[in-house]
């Protein structure tokens, strides 16, 4: 089906610009925009990893309406972001889509920009705002109907920076690399009552693991998050979040079942900025490469990422000090396979001995966490 919709939709996109070529976007008058739509309708990191280009487009042009098309769930995680006037919600490929296409048209937009979208669905309903103006990634098989098509500068090139580098060619940029994520009034306050209904108190020293994610094949061993967690509860007394989704709720709570302290899984059962809220008051992470990963490097907890599939200098903790990657995929493994999610066993997160981890605790997270205690005049 995916490969039909885009034949059609490559057919229909290339009748319509031979009628209408796309503008070359050096005729556009930055001075005379007035609403522009960004499109980020993917994975929780990705919404994450636009955030920078969408900071600096604003901070450049701060009269110009910036407007999103988001993923259904992960949008929300720019519902309060000052940058953003207006959210749509991207329905997924049914009738849906037309509709949404109709509201979007309405809103004659003078500039589309997709940061990160799934083909064919993101170019074809960014022609169909009727925007003169359209960019985009140089990788899409229908860049052919942008204004300007964006390469990545390499193979390794931060996917923050690769957003970034859409802005960049209507003048906007930003130092400051960091990821944002704002949470409602209250919500720290909500999850600081789950955590006291759950543990009794306020964890003064609260934890968090991130065992599951997307797909198995960039899961950590079960075995080595409950070595981990074993060696957290008698170091530090502490309390584990283990954040997992409805899906992969078993595997999580299996993990938990093993530890010897008390934990609270998630597994789904609280709204995305609830769970954040919760990670919020997490002093370390420990998470695979997945959303809840970028989550916490936004929220400023202290990060420990365990790449293998992917490489920490496409994906991992950038441009921060409180955030740092595991990965060994290159001492391990020479094959692609993985990244086409068909990779018979992750070895290279097999290779990330619990010792590797630990180690980091002890030398990068021990150092961190009782600096920024003592600099914010803050105890344990």
């Amino acid at each position: 089906m995916h490969k039909l919709f885009m034949k059609l939709a490559h057919t229909y996109l290339a009748r319509r610009v031979r009628r209408r070529p796309p503008r070359p976007l050096s005729g556009l008058d930055t001075g005379g925009i007035r609403r522009v739509l960004l499109i980020s309708n993917t994975a929780l990191g990705d919404t994450l990893f636009s955030t920078p280009a969408i900071r600096a487009l604003k901070e450049r042009y701060p009269a110009w309406e910036l407007e999103v098309l988001a993923h259904r769930v992960f949008g929300a995680l720019l519902a309060h972001n000052p940058h953003v006037g207006r959210i749509y919600t991207y329905p997924g490929r049914n009738r849906r889509l037309v509709t949404l296409a109709r509201d979007l048209k309405r809103r004659a937009y003078d500039l589309v920009i997709i940061l990160h979208g799934n083909d064919p669905e993101a170019t074809l309903l960014a022609h169909l705002t009727g925007s003169p103006y359209i960019i985009g990634s140089a990788g899409s098989p229908l860049a052919f109907a942008y204004s300007a098509a964006v390469s990545p500068a390499g193979p390794y090139e931060h996917a923050i920076e690769r957003r970034l580098n859409y802005v960049r060619l209507l003048g906007a940029d930003t130092n400051d690399k960091r990821m944002d994520l704002w949470l409602p009034p209250g919500e720290t306050d909500r999850a600081a009552a789950i955590l006291r209904e759950n543990f009794g108190a306020l964890p003064p020293l609260l934890m968090a693991l991130h065992p599951t994610g997307s797909d198995p094949y960039k899961w950590w061993p079960a075995a080595s998050f409950v070595e981990l967690g074993n060696f957290l509860y008698e170091s530090y007394q502490a309390p584990l979040l283990i954040i997992s989704g409805q899906g992969d709720r078993e595997p999580a709570e299996a993990i938990a079942a093993k530890l010897p302290g008390p934990s609270l899984v998630t597994g789904g059962r609280f709204p995305l900025l609830t769970m954040a809220a919760l990670l919020g008051h997490c002093r370390l992470l420990v998470a695979n490469d997945s959303g809840p990963l970028h989550m916490g490097l936004a929220l400023g907890v202290p990060t420990i990422g365990l790449l293998g599939a992917d490489d920490p200098r496409r994906v991992g903790p950038y441009s921060l000090d409180w955030g740092i990657a595991l990965h060994k995929r290159e001492e391990v493994c020479g094959l692609e396979p993985c990244r086409l999610k068909k990779c018979p066993r992750n070895i290279c997160l097999e290779a990330i001995e619990v010792s590797d981890v630990v180690d980091l605790i002890k030398e990068w997270w021990e150092s961190w966490f009782f600096n920024e205690m003592i600099d914010k005049g803050r105890s344990i």
